[in-house]
Parts: C-alpha cells; structure tokens; sequence
C-alpha cells in the first residue's frame, strides 16, 4: 500500500474529528451543561473529560465513521447524535454501578424500560433519559435492545476480575465479550444493523481494542487489583504471538466482507491504527521481562515501568512501522 494512501486516510480521520469537535462544542457541551442545571448535579472533572475526549469524541468519529465509510456512506446527523448520546450513557453507566450502587433490577428496568424507572440520584437521571430517547430514535430497536443486555450482563461479569483466583479462560472470557459488546452496540446506533458476518468482524475488532485498553491500563489494573490478561502474563513473547494472530483473523474476516476492496482495505487500516500502538506496548513488555528473566510480578515494580510512553520518538517510529505492516497480516 503506497504512502499517499495512508495520508489519506489520515486526513479523512483528522476532518471526521474536525467535524465531530465542532458537533461537540454546538450540542454536546451545552447538553451537558442543561443536564447539570436541569438535575442539579455535577459530571466528575474525570468523567466529564472522557465523555469529550474520548467517549463523545475519539469513539464517534474514528470508529462509527468508520463503519459508514466502510459501506460507502458518511455519517450523517442522526446517527451522530445517537452515538455521541450513548458516549455519554457509557460512563454514566459505570455510576450507576460504582457510585449508585444500584441493584441490577433497578439497572436493567433503567436499560429496557427507563420510562417507568423512578430515578433519585444524578446519573440515573441521566441514565434513563438517555436511554428513553435512544430506544424511541434507533432505527433497529431490537437490534439495540440486544446490544444493551449484552453490554448489561458482561458488565454484571466483570466483578470477577477482582478475584485473585479467576482463572485465564474466564479473564480471556470476560475481556473479549466486553471488548466485543462495546464496539458493538455503538454500530447498533446507525442507521445500519451489523449482519452476522460483521457481528464476526466486529468481535474481534472489540476484543483487540480491550486488550489495548488493559495493556494502557496496566499500572491502574495492578494498583487497584483487577486482574487482566495482561498483568497475569507468564510470558509476553507468547502473548504477542497470540495477539498477532488475532490481528490476522481479524483482517481475514474484515476481507471477507462483501464491500469494495479499497474500502476494507482502508477500514482495515483504521481499525489496526489502535493495534499497531499496542504491540509498542507489548515489545516493551517483553524488554522488561528479558531483563528479570522471569515472570513479572508488576506489584513489585515502579509505575514507570508500567507505562508506556507513546510520545517517544522510538515508539512513535515502532507504531508507525507496525501502522504500515498489520494491515497486511492474514
């Protein structure tokens, strides 16, 4: 793939980005500020800053957009707001959990039937008026509601990562399905429902991005005891053959897809942008078990072992390489 076609992509990226900045400062941050004033609370400063930089931002526009330009089509209006809403609802849902400490009947009468839900606290006014509106708006509500209880339960799941005793099929489990179930629903937002043959893509797609999540997350993860596959790694030389292997199967599957090939290709790219930076990781990883030469107990390392600076020359070098080089792993 010549370079042209990289700088292409990245510059379609950059302008969704642009768009959905611009679509954050008109609706986005005004709405947020309506839902303080209309519920008398506060967004944690944390929470808030996900929601705009991340949530209601990276996510709509990296990843929705590139779902429709996979089909040949652009994100249109509707659709963004959906997926800009439900970027807000996914933190939120974590309060509901974390914070509220709601039962899970009361979470999922909020997730099926927020119009009767008797809500009391902030976020679980947030929670069902969300919720109401994207359940009245989604073009395939079956297809949503599915989607929902699938985030729901593996949500409820997760708490058994903070069980020393959890054994690696059960993680693997937990963290594909979650990784899976979250990019998921946010295609279940868009005009298009996912067939099953990208339901397939985008559970791999969903897996890989979760293990990026804990490979960036690893100092928080081992601080506050959740365990994950990657700090429970016997060997990280091992754990970066498996991952690339799921990178191939990934891309055989998004090839397999009956759209133009230069679209796959270039939904292909996107998609392993995120994949490329955590193989950076991984090397890392693997220099730092070379020079124990033994399993890494990482409760007994410093929190700069545990971080990987993407900002670095070396790395930025490396994530480019690995750019160039995934897209035609099969």
């Amino acid at each position: 793939m010549l370079l042209p076609r990289y700088f292409n992509i990245a510059r379609k990226v950059y302008k969704e980005i642009k768009i959905q900045k611009q679509f954050n400062k008109s609706f986005l941050i005004p709405y947020l500020n309506e839902l303080e004033k209309k519920y008398d609370g506060k967004f944690q400063a944390e929470q808030k800053k996900k929601i705009l930089d991340y949530y209601g931002l990276f996510i709509t526009s990296f990843l929705c957009s590139s779902y429709k330009r996979l089909y040949g089509k652009t994100l249109n209006n509707e659709e963004r707001k959906r997926a800009t809403l439900f970027g807000v609802l996914t933190p939120v849902g974590d309060d509901l959990f974390d914070i509220d400490k709601l039962d899970n009947n009361s979470i999922r009468n909020i997730t099926f039937h927020p119009e009767t839900f008797n809500a009391k606290t902030f976020s679980s006014h947030i929670a069902k008026e969300i919720q109401t509106y994207l359940l009245q708006t989604v073009p395939h509500k079956d297809a949503y509601i599915k989607a929902s209880k699938d985030v729901l339960d593996i949500q409820v799941e997760t708490i058994l990562q903070t069980n020393p005793d959890i054994s690696k099929e059960e993680i693997r489990r937990i963290t594909y399905t979650k990784g899976a179930v979250s990019v998921i629903i946010y295609h279940q937002c868009l005009d298009e429902v996912a067939d099953e043959q990208m339901m397939e893509v985008l559970f791999l797609i969903g897996s890989l991005f979760q293990l990026g999540n804990d490979i960036f997350d690893l100092y928080k993860d081992a601080r506050d005891k959740i365990y994950t596959l990657i700090n429970t790694c016997d060997d990280y030389s091992d754990f970066k053959k498996e991952f690339i292997e799921r990178v191939k199967l990934q891309n055989q599957k998004i090839y397999a897809l009956p759209y133009s090939k230069k679209d796959k290709e270039d939904f292909c790219i996107v998609m392993n942008t995120i994949n490329a930076r955590s193989l950076v990781a991984i090397d890392q990883f693997i220099e730092t078990q070379k020079k124990i030469n033994c399993k890494v107990n990482w409760q007994e390392l410093d929190r700069k072992d545990m971080i990987v600076d993407m900002e670095k020359a070396k790395n930025i070098l490396k994530w480019m390489k690995y750019i160039v080089a995934l897209p035609t792993w099969k």
